[in-house]
């Protein structure tokens, strides 16, 4: 356990170093979704120029391409929220040394300074989102003064979500595109 501060200041601080340090742990996961929810989507676009017949191909390039884009665009969403997370540290910080009276911010912001250095390297992200609700209940009441603070820990606490939901899609693309080549292979015989 670590020690807790008791200066206001060092508690937002801590406190938004840790946000630093989640966003930094899960832009390498986004980048890696992103990548390869790039290229489930291209194979799957390629796919359905493939599988269509010429007359459906014009069509399907309109179609497709959001259809097939959509999972990377999920996890790039994610990734820019990550990066504005860690453009925002300095102000987030402010802004959490200004609120250190308020006794359910300050509840929950003592929670996340009591954990060890090295809870964020060992901790799963979900996690690490999960524990930081929190901290996204106690601000929601103040969120309109809080605003990066707010924006932050709503980008880390949906992050799983966004992550699940862009490898689902990318599967899905998968999954449609090795039926559509078995379909076309068995029904029509090209």
């Amino acid at each position: 356990m670590a020690k807790r501060p008791e200066n206001p200041t060092a508690l937002g601080d801590l406190v938004a170093l840790r946000l630093q340090r989640i966003a930094e742990r899960a832009t390498t996961l986004t980048k890696g979704v992103e990548l390869f929810a790039l290229a489930a989507g291209a194979l799957a676009f390629a796919v359905g120029l493939f599988v269509f017949p010429p007359s459906w191909r014009v069509v399907w390039a309109i179609l497709g391409i959001g259809v097939c884009a959509l999972p990377a665009l999920i996890a790039l969403f994610a990734d820019l929220r990550l990066k504005r997370v860690l453009r925002t540290v300095p102000e987030t910080a402010g802004e959490l040394r200004s609120i250190h009276k308020d006794s359910e911010i300050r509840k929950a912001m003592i929670d996340l300074a009591d954990r060890d250095d090295d809870h964020e390297a060992r901790t799963p992200l979900i996690k690490l989102g999960s524990e930081l609700n929190a901290l996204r209940r106690a601000i929601s009441a103040q969120r309109d003064q809080l605003i990066n603070t707010w924006r932050n820990v709503t980008a880390l606490t949906s992050l799983p979500g966004m992550v699940a939901l862009a490898v689902v899609g990318m599967f899905a693309l998968l999954a449609l595109s090795a039926i559509a080549v078995a379909v076309r292979v068995t029904l029509l015989g090209t």
